[in-house]
C-alpha cells in the first residue's frame, strides 16, 4: 500500500466533525471565561448598582381569611375579580403598600397591591388575576416626576422605574427596576 499524506483542509467547515466540535467547545469555555473575570471585576470598573436604589423584596404571608385585613374597597373591586373577602391571604407591607392574594370563584389566582390610605382602584395599586398554575405578577409604574406618589410609596425612585410584584407560592417577591439615568440629560 502508499503512505498517505494527510492535508488539512483549507475550509474549516470541511474538517471532521469531532475537529470541528472541539474548537466549539473551546472557543465556548473562553467565553465562559471571559465572563467569568468581568462578574468578578466589574466592582472595580464602576458597574455596580449604585447604593441609593431600593434592594428586592421577599414578603411573608401574614395571615389568612377572616384574620387577615381586607383591603379598603371602595369601588367593588372584590366582587369584580369573583373574590371574597374572607378567603383573603394579606402579605407583609413594602414601601408603604399593602399587599393580597384570593383564589376567585372561577379557580384564577389574583394579586392585589394598593396604598392602605387610598384602597383598590384609587391612586397607585394594580389587580392581576391568572388562570391555573400562574403565578399571577402586578407592576406599578413607570413612574415619572409628575406622579404624585403617597409619602414613603418608594418616593426617592427615578423617573421611568417600575415595582413588580410576583406571586409564588407561599410568598410574594418585590423587584424594583431602576431606569439607567440618562447620559445625554447630564451634558450641558
Amino acid at each position: 500500500m502508499a503512505d498517505v499524506d494527510l492535508v488539512e483542509p483549507s475550509d474549516p467547515s470541511a474538517a471532521p466533525l469531532e475537529q470541528r466540535r472541539g474548537k466549539a467547545w473551546l472557543r465556548s469555555a473562553a467565553l465562559v471565561g471571559a465572563a467569568a473575570v468581568v462578574i468578578l471585576t466589574s466592582g472595580r470598573l464602576g458597574l455596580t448598582t449604585p447604593p441609593d436604589v431600593p434592594e428586592d423584596y421577599v414578603l411573608a404571608l401574614e395571615s389568612v381569611g377572616a384574620d387577615a385585613d381586607e383591603p379598603k374597597d371602595n369601588h367593588g373591586t372584590l366582587d369584580a375579580l369573583n373574590l371574597s373577602a374572607d378567603e383573603m391571604r394579606r402579605y407583609e407591607d413594602v414601601g408603604g403598600l399593602s399587599v393580597w392574594s384570593g383564589e376567585s370563584r372561577y379557580g384564577t389566582t389574583c394579586l392585589l397591591v394598593a396604598h392602605p390610605g387610598q384602597g383598590l382602584r384609587e391612586g397607585i395599586g394594580a389587580e392581576v388575576c391568572s388562570p391555573e398554575g400562574l403565578d399571577p405578577i402586578a407592576d406599578l409604574g413607570p413612574f415619572h416626576g409628575g406622579d404624585v406618589l403617597p409619602p414613603g410609596v418608594f418616593a426617592s425612585l427615578p423617573d421611568g422605574s417600575v415595582i413588580r410584584f410576583a406571586l409564588e407560592g407561599d410568598h410574594v417577591n418585590v423587584y424594583v427596576f431602576v431606569r439607567a439615568a440618562d447620559p445625554a440629560a447630564s451634558r450641558g
